[in-house]
């Protein structure tokens, strides 16, 4: 099937971009196009207007800053994130989810913000900015705001970017000394799309001892769902600790859909929740 009508646009420059967007609703952003433009072949969406962003420079850049943050821009590859030195050392969990994200070659068409911006319940990355507590540039023609990434994702598809609105950059504070990663996922099939996943991040002290922790998951609710793992805070993170996670997630209750069960993503979700607990543990102690 072929995209209904539309009208195409490349401006060079975010201010033009912006201006176009500020039309109004049948105005959609191409990246880099590996779910709009399937969507649009089929006809799910049609666009009147679609705005090509990837001539506008300043987009597509990785930077660390002073202070260790790292700031992604919306436009960079998901392959050059990964790909990137800086960006592994100053966020592990951006590779150790990242890697999962789709082939390589839709990794090197595949943008960071495409893929934030469509909030697939499947996105990898939208577990990985969560944990990390990133922080979301947006500008418009009225004006720039930033938006936490664990207020950012609404449910399915559903974000809180405005209708006028693109998504510029996302900044992750600097990781913390001795701190681990751990990522997994299940999918029907390599490389499909994940039926539940588990990012996880843990810091430990000179002797071992956790002092931060985060756990999300994703499609066992709506949106990115955040783990309480406060408990793991002052402990030597072991089985026992484990376990009272586990015990933890025993109340979830994802949906039934058409692929699976929401006992099985239940179930699924314990099993991958520990072990990208563990890993980023492991990882941890390893630096200690």
């Amino acid at each position: 099937m072929k995209s209904a009508p539309f009208d195409y646009r490349a401006p060079e420059s975010i201010d033009e971009v912006l201006s176009l967007l500020s039309v109004g609703d049948g105005v959609r952003v191409l990246a880099g196009g590996q779910s709009l433009v399937p969507l649009m072949k089929a006809r799910v969406v049609k666009p009147t207007l679609v705005v090509d962003v990837n001539r506008v420079p300043g987009l597509a850049d990785v930077e660390e800053q002073a202070d260790g943050s790292l700031v992604v821009g919306a436009l960079t590859r998901q392959q050059a994130l990964l790909d990137n030195a800086a960006a592994r050392e100053a966020q592990p969990l951006l590779h150790a989810a990242g890697r999962f994200a789709g082939y390589l070659a839709t990794r090197h068409r595949g943008t960071v913000g495409g893929s934030l911006a469509y909030a697939a319940p499947w996105a990898e990355l939208m577990a990985a900015v969560v944990a990390l507590d990133a922080q979301l540039e947006i500008r418009s023609a009225r004006g720039e705001r930033t938006v936490a990434a664990r207020e950012f994702f609404r449910g399915p598809h559903e974000t809180a970017l405005e209708p006028d609105e693109l998504l510029t950059a996302v900044r992750m504070p600097a990781a913390a000394a001795r701190t681990g990663a751990g990522f997994h996922e299940v999918s029907a099939r390599y490389r499909d799309f994940a039926r539940v996943a588990a990012a996880a991040t843990v810091t430990l002290d000179e002797v071992g001892t956790c002092t931060a922790a985060e756990l999300v998951l994703l499609r066992v609710a709506p949106a990115p769902h955040r783990v309480d793992v406060s408990h793991l805070v002052g402990t030597t993170i072991g089985e026992a600790e484990c376990a009272v996670v586990a015990e933890s997630l025993s109340g979830l209750e994802p949906a039934d859909d058409i692929e699976v069960s929401g006992t099985y993503r239940r179930r699924v979700a314990v099993t991958l929740a520990l072990r990208a607990l563990r890993d980023a543990n492991e990882r941890a102690r390893a630096t200690t």
